[in-house]
């Protein structure tokens, strides 16, 4: 009989992943590029501080923050946080 007494050393599993959601927060004040009062929300992945662990986009548009949010977070198989509001 093929292995029979002999036993293999068995590998630790490997190490967890850290948390990971999307989030979808604002409105901000911000300045359009001509220095008027508008409104911007920003979309991360972030840890479960929710802290960014990349880059940060910023929309000035709630419908369109809302669309990148939600295909980022579909794409990345990770929770959608969502912590904005239309303006």
């Amino acid at each position: 009989m093929l292995g029979v007494g002999r036993s293999r050393p068995r590998r630790p599993p490997p190490p967890a992943k850290p948390w990971r959601g999307v989030f979808f927060e604002g409105p901000e004040p911000a300045q359009d590029h001509e220095g008027e009062g508008t409104h911007a929300w920003h979309v991360f992945v972030g840890d479960k501080e929710a802290e960014p662990v990349g880059k940060v986009y910023t929309c000035y548009s709630f419908g369109a923050a809302q669309d990148l949010a939600q295909r980022m977070a579909r794409d990345r198989k990770l929770e959608l946080i969502c912590e904005a509001m239309p303006a």
